[in-house]
């Protein structure tokens, strides 16, 4: 349980005047948006569904294909077969997308699209790590608060 995140939450004015449980229960209703890793199987839905998949695959199996854009088609489909998560924060991932669309076979519209498919709603208290909350959680939090002199 993050003690520490629960109380810099409950220090916001927006739960002040609420009661325990009331805050407890905002607390454990409130969605925020978090970044996660995109597991490979829906990249490469979306890419199949998108018409990347194929061009992208073609570009790496083809013999014909020059290089650099043979090197990074076939980059993208070994990350994919080997069923690595795309971490959209991945520096190699993301110098891999840029080879990808400077060699026209990704557009930057596509890839904007792929990133957003690591965007999900979570609830706060499991994203900054209090889980689930109960009202005595609620009230140590701000019993701190008040020894502290915070908003409670």
């Amino acid at each position: 349980m993050n003690e520490q995140a629960l109380i810099d939450e409950l220090r916001k004015p927006e739960y002040s005047g609420l009661s325990d449980q009331e805050a407890a229960d905002k607390l454990n209703s409130k969605m925020v948006t978090t970044t996660q890793p995109i597991p490979a199987i829906d990249v490469q839905r979306y890419a199949t569904v998108n018409g990347i998949w194929y061009k992208i695959r073609q570009a790496a199996e083809d013999p014909d294909t020059a290089n650099p854009p043979k090197a990074a088609a076939q980059g993208f489909i070994d990350w994919i077969r080997a069923g690595f998560a795309m971490d959209t924060t991945n520096p190699a991932l993301q110098v891999l997308a840029a080879d990808l669309i400077r060699f026209g076979l990704l557009t930057v519209e596509q890839f904007a699209a792929m990133r957003g498919l690591a965007d999900v709603s979570v609830r706060w208290v499991d994203a900054a790590g209090v889980g689930e909350c109960g009202i005595g959680y609620v009230r140590n939090a701000r019993k701190v608060i008040a020894a502290t002199g915070g908003i409670v």
